[in-house]
This record gives C-alpha cells, structure tokens and sequence, in this order.
C-alpha cells in the first residue's frame, strides 16, 4: 500500500468512527433528531425485512456499522467494501443531521455548512470505494482475457508441440 493511501484511508475513517461511537453512545439524541423521518423509516421497513422500525434501534445499528466499516477502512481490510457501505450509510444520516430545508437563518448556515462538510466526506468515500491501487478491475481482466484467450490457446498448443518434439527427440 503507498503511504499516502496508509495515511488518507485512517484518516477518513475517524470522522465515521468516531461517529458511530457517539450514535452508540447517545443513540436517544440521535434518535430523536431522527423523528420527522419516522414516517418513512416505517414505509421502509415494511420493504426491507429485519429492518428496525424503532429509530433508537435503527440508530445503535448504524452507529455499530459506522465502527466496524470505519475500523476496516482504516486497516486496509476490504477498503473498497467498507467505503461503500460507509457511503451507502452517509447519505440518510447526513440528510437527518443537517435538515437545511427546515431552518432558517443562523442555523441554516451551520446546518449548510455541516452538510457540504458531509458531502465532501462522501466524495472521500467515493474515491475509496472505487480505488483499486493500480490494479484493474475485474471486469476489464476478463474481457482482455476474452479478447486474447485465442492468442494463449495459439501459444498453449504451440509450447506442448514443443514439449512432445523435446520428448521425442530426447
């Protein structure tokens, strides 16, 4: 791994650690800040079996999700998996943590700021999530070994006409 992705993946991953702990901590503060969404959290629910419908339950879940996604991502431990399903998470709890559409003056521009702050750490997570350090996909690997597979078995059956010329000679 290149330092720099050693010292940006810990990096990133503090931000959602260290929030989860707090979602784990104070899961009623959270929860509560989480009530105006009840009405869809229950819609959802009923769509997604297992899923909690209690936003305290909810909230201990994905505070325990954050953690355990940040402590991968910050240990290079399926970096591309966690990024994603930290990503995946960010976007619901940004929307509930900084409700800009109901605000107004003062708190609307703290409420703003914080949701650009999460913004920007989504395009963090983004990029983490699609990093292959250089290798290329899995896909891409198996058209070009689509594309040449005619090539090897050329090369293949050529090397074992060399190996039974070598076997016969010898």
């Amino acid at each position: 791994m290149s330092p720099l992705r050693a010292l940006a993946r810990p990096l990133l991953a503090s931000a959602f650690i260290l929030d989860g702990v707090d979602a784990l901590r104070h899961a009623d503060e959270h929860a509560e800040k989480a009530q105006p969404f009840a009405p869809t959290l229950a819609k959802v629910s009923q769509k997604v079996p297992g899923m909690p419908t209690d936003p305290k339950t909810l909230t201990r879940l994905i505070g325990a999700t954050q953690v355990a996604a940040g402590v991968m991502l910050a240990a290079g431990k399926a970096p591309r998996v966690a990024a994603a399903v930290l990503a995946v998470i960010a976007i619901p709890t940004t929307l509930v943590r900084h409700p800009v559409w109901a605000t107004q003056g003062e708190e609307r521009k703290e409420h703003a700021a914080g949701l650009l702050r999460s913004a920007a750490l989504l395009g963090g997570l983004i990029f983490a999530a699609e990093d292959r350090e250089g290798k290329p996909s899995l896909g891409w690997r198996y058209d070009n070994w689509r594309d040449h597979r005619e090539e090897l078995s050329e090369v293949r059956d050529s090397l074992k006409a060399e190996v039974k010329a070598a076997k016969q000679d010898a």
